[in-house]
């Protein structure tokens, strides 16, 4: 699985590491209210990116 931008981060400068987290936390508590939920978009922005995340958030409908 090499192909996953989660090596990359992992391997990066620890405030880089902070920003690519911080950024999926603000993109999973966005999502609270959304189809996949918190868990759902947090776990999806940590292992594709927080900008896949993103577009996943801004495509997604809100809950019923």
């Amino acid at each position: 699985m090499n192909f996953l931008p989660l090596n990359l981060i992992l391997a990066a400068p620890i405030y880089l590491q902070a920003a690519y987290f911080a950024s999926s936390l603000v993109i999973g508590v966005a999502g609270t209210n959304r189809k996949m939920g918190f868990w759902g978009y947090l776990f999806s922005s940590i292992l594709l990116s927080p900008i896949i995340g993103l577009m996943l958030l801004l495509v997604s409908d809100k809950k019923k």
